[in-house]
């Protein structure tokens, strides 16, 4: 029993990491809305599997901080993604503030993309 729950934490552990390595690709060449929304949403599903099955991952622990580190990267973004959406034009001052924050968490989410790309995690 716990050999095949061992088999398919790695299998579900393997696809999730193949899913997070795309999202990081996308999210570094168009970091736009959506993409970092996937992002987010790819690194918690992820980061979920190795806490469910951390018993199988000798790792978990260091993993999850990394993709805690990214998360908090991308939230930058997203935060600023849905206070420009909840604001919408009204505010052009506030707005145009926030547009230049977001640009600036872009530029730093797309370094510490590109630092996740070059490691090996899997």
């Amino acid at each position: 029993m716990k050999d095949s729950i061992r088999s398919f934490a790695r299998a579900q552990g393997s696809q999730l990491v193949k899913k997070l390595a795309k999202r990081v690709r996308l999210a570094a060449k168009r970091p736009e809305e959506e993409a970092v929304h996937d992002l987010r949403v790819a690194i918690r599903r992820l980061s979920q599997c190795l806490r469910e099955f951390r018993q199988f991952f000798p790792r978990h622990k260091a993993v999850r901080r990394r993709l805690s580190r990214l998360m908090d990267v991308a939230a930058q973004i997203r935060n600023r993604d849905i206070a420009i959406q909840l604001i919408g034009e009204r505010e052009q001052e506030i707005v145009a503030a926030l547009r230049r924050e977001r640009e600036q968490a872009r530029r730093k989410m797309v370094r510490a993309l590109d630092r996740w790309r070059r490691r090996d995690y899997s």
